[in-house]
């Protein structure tokens, strides 16, 4: 009698077990990765942010400034979104050129030869984001920095290009 009690007692236990672990798999690890994912995205905007106020506070004056416009406008395929549609960027790019930078003098004949280069890089920064990511201003001020970076190491990591933005941004449905 005490062995069938003993048994009984160690398959309810059991059933306990099993039980519990599929609650666990089933409703508390998706509820922690969702958590996980949003706290990772809290993070990733308080990087942009310090991003983002990091480049304002290298301010410069108007006058000390030049702007070079790339001779033509871009057409980029952007990443895919989740639904599998293929979106398009058409852009204008504009570099901000600061003029008091001992660079400048040196390379800024050279944007025109180089624009080409420029050109791949842009692509390959901006063809790595989605249509939804870049409708999202803070992702686009990114993608900006980004670019500026590849641009200040394709130029020996001068600093003679300030900042990059878009005079013209139309995301097309493909």
């Amino acid at each position: 009698m005490k062995k069938g009690l003993l048994n009984l007692i160690l398959l309810v236990l059991m059933i306990t077990n099993v039980a519990l672990t599929a609650l666990l798999v089933f409703k508390i690890l998706p509820a922690m990765n969702a958590t996980s994912e949003f706290v990772g995205k809290v993070a990733q905007s308080i990087d942009l942010e310090k991003e983002l106020k990091d480049q304002k506070n290298e301010t410069i004056s108007i006058d000390k400034t030049a702007t070079y416009t790339f001779s033509e406008k871009m057409t980029i395929l952007l990443k895919a979104s989740d639904n599998g549609d293929k979106n398009f960027a058409q852009i204008q790019v504009t570099l901000t050129l600061n003029k008091e930078d001992e660079a400048y003098s040196k390379y800024k004949g050279e944007l025109a030869k180089n624009e080409n280069l420029m050109m791949i890089e842009v692509n390959r920064v901006l063809g790595s984001y989605t249509a939804e990511q870049l409708s999202d201003p803070t992702i686009k001020d990114k993608a900006a920095i980004e670019i500026r970076d590849a641009f200040r190491k394709l130029f020996n990591e001068t600093e003679f290009i300030y900042s990059v933005g878009f005079s013209s941004f139309v995301i097309v449905q493909g």
